[in-house]
């Protein structure tokens, strides 16, 4: 009679077994070398009465792996980044055995390195790092420790990182301001969130060439930066609006700030899009059941946390890795915040 309160070790599986303490090892790594069908169903069986689970920290120190791969977000509370996280989980619980450690950087330099270093104490065996901040010093400071480091969503010097992946979003910024503008908008209001940030700057980039193309000048007044949230976006729109600043459309940097406006828009008597066109960027999850629904520009963020899950775990094992960087062009989506979709 076995006592199931009990933590047994592997050497006890063994002995209970009438095995050797590399026989249950194997059938627990479902190694199928030296070990007969029976005797395999026999340690599965004992293991599964006695409730064993495997020392993971002992593993640890045998193989000088963790299991574990840390993953850093700015904000786990905007709809951008569940598809990101679902990608890494999926990748790295369900298909490969890993435990994902996940932190929030709140958007702050300081609360990004202290996450890391977290990470770092916890023994992770790579990092996957949405870094939602200008924190080029620390990374490169942070590359003395030799953990594999993956950047997603961001633009940094290559060296910065063992693998990246991330849209191109000044292409993003141009094709949204063309959009508009080749639907006969000229006043074009561009709403961003945090302006330090790569995205940021690159999308503004893009806004400004398609206006030069145009050979429509820049107006500062029709841009605007604030935070990644529906609330801001509201407040935004009533900034346009009590400003009196004439336009005749909006780009955002995010599907949070567009929805935001829209709500705040409509609730102020301005109809969409008969009055205001406006573009979100990211195609959340929330755009496409959003009333109306919100033109926006695309990039499949699963896909892109799968990929740069499979690439940093390349390093990891010391396998040699195909295109490290990677850069991805986003695309339209058009719905009906847009007049275009009518036609």
């Amino acid at each position: 009679m076995y006592d199931n309160k009990k933590s047994y070790t592997i050497e006890e599986i063994a002995e209970i077994c009438g095995v050797s303490k590399a026989t249950v090892s194997r059938v627990i790594n479902n190694n199928p070398k030296g070990v007969g069908e029976k005797t395999r169903a026999m340690v599965m069986e004992t293991i599964e009465k006695l409730n064993y689970r495997p020392n993971t920290l002992a593993r640890s120190i045998a193989t000088s792996r963790s299991g574990m791969i840390g993953l850093v977000v700015p904000d786990v509370a905007n709809f951008f980044y569940p598809k990101v996280i679902r990608g890494v989980t999926d990748y790295y619980m369900t298909q490969n055995g890993y435990t994902v450690l996940l932190g929030n950087s709140d958007y702050h330099p300081e609360t990004e390195a202290a996450q890391l270093m977290r990470m770092v104490d916890k023994r992770v065996d790579g990092i996957i790092l949405c870094s939602g901040v200008s924190n080029i010093k620390f990374l490169r400071d942070f590359r003395k420790y030799n953990i594999p480091l993956a950047l997603m969503g961001r633009s940094f010097d290559s060296s910065l990182s063992d693998v990246s992946i991330t849209g191109d979003n000044e292409i993003g910024g141009y094709k949204s301001a063309k959009f508009l503008l080749d639907g006969g908008n000229q006043r074009i209001a561009y709403v961003e969130g945090h302006t330090d940030i790569s995205g940021s700057i690159q999308r503004l980039k893009g806004y400004k060439r398609a206006l030069k193309e145009a050979e429509i000048p820049f107006d500062d007044a029709l841009t605007l930066h604030g935070d990644y949230t529906i609330d801001y976006g509201k407040s935004a729109a009533d900034e346009l609006l009590d400003s009196k600043v004439n336009f005749d459309a909006v780009m955002t940097g995010s599907d949070l700030i567009a929805i935001g406006m829209v709500a705040e828009f409509e609730r102020r008597g301005v109809r969409i899009p008969e009055d205001i066109e406006v573009i979100g960027y990211d195609n959340i999850e929330l755009s496409k059941v959003f009333n109306p629904a919100l033109t926006t520009m695309s990039k499949p963020h699963y896909d892109m946390a799968q990929h740069i899950s499979a690439q940093i775990l390349n390093v990891i094992e010391g396998r040699r890795v195909m295109l490290p960087h990677m850069v991805v062009e986003p695309t339209l989506v058009i719905r009906e915040t847009t007049k275009s979709h009518r036609k």
